[in-house]
């Protein structure tokens, strides 16, 4: 008997640390589910009494591993997991004052949020074009640019992501 998929549960972005858990959910989306990929802020989150980027990126990479490991795991890969995490927050610190709407809130054109995503440890051409297609259609994000073009490249190269989405 199949089952239907579990809902994917995306991250309010207004509110706090909504963004924060938009990026790491970007970054844990590699083979594992959608949901898992996604819930995986949360649980991390839930673990550490919160998520913050200061105290992420000041982590020890064994220390944040030991977190994620536990079980249930917040992502298979939690050694890399981790190292991806922690440089993740260095670099918005470093960049985005700590804030990772401001990766993309100033509405950049897609080719230029694409090289600023794909910038990122752990993110490549395909998480990028996948955090495209969500932040234009499930975020409404304008963007200028071939982000249309993006985003058909996300749901051909990743033909569940047309259930997450729901415009």
């Amino acid at each position: 008997m199949n089952s239907a998929p579990a809902a994917v549960e995306l991250p309010d972005l207004a509110a706090p640390r909504g963004d924060l858990q938009f990026m790491l959910g970007v970054l844990f989306n590699q083979q594992v589910r959608a949901e898992t990929a996604w819930r995986a802020p949360v649980r991390l989150g839930e673990r550490l009494g919160g998520l913050d980027v200061h105290q992420l990126a000041a982590t020890a990479p064994d220390s944040l591993a030991a977190v994620m490991q536990q079980r249930p795991a917040v992502h298979p890969f939690a050694v890399a997991m981790a190292a991806h995490v922690i440089a993740m927050c260095e670099r918005l610190i470093a960049l985005y004052d700590g804030q990772a709407a401001k990766v993309w809130d100033d509405c950049p054109p897609a080719a230029t949020l694409l090289r600023r995503l794909t910038a990122f440890p752990g993110i490549g051409h395909h998480k990028a074009t996948v955090a495209i297609a969500l932040l234009t259609r499930e975020y409404d994000l304008p963007l200028t640019g071939p982000a249309d073009d993006l985003a058909a490249q996300a749901l051909a190269s990743c033909p569940r992501l047309s259930e997450v989405l729901v415009t």
